[in-house]
């Protein structure tokens, strides 16, 4: 991935987070969201997932 985040349209950006559980992802944030406020907004998405069936 580059260096910079790459905009998209509507002033939003495409950045490479880390979720808690250190699995990677995309996500999309507005533009000049600074990456650690980028990595808690996967956080808070990927604490509101419900549990897989199953476990």
């Amino acid at each position: 991935m580059p260096d910079e985040p790459v905009q998209g349209m509507l002033g939003t950006e495409m950045r490479e987070v880390t979720f808690p559980d250190k699995s990677r992802g995309f996500i999309l944030v507005k533009a000049g969201t600074p990456q650690g406020e980028a990595d808690l907004m996967a956080a808070r998405v990927w604490a509101e997932l419900p549990e897989p069936k199953g476990s």
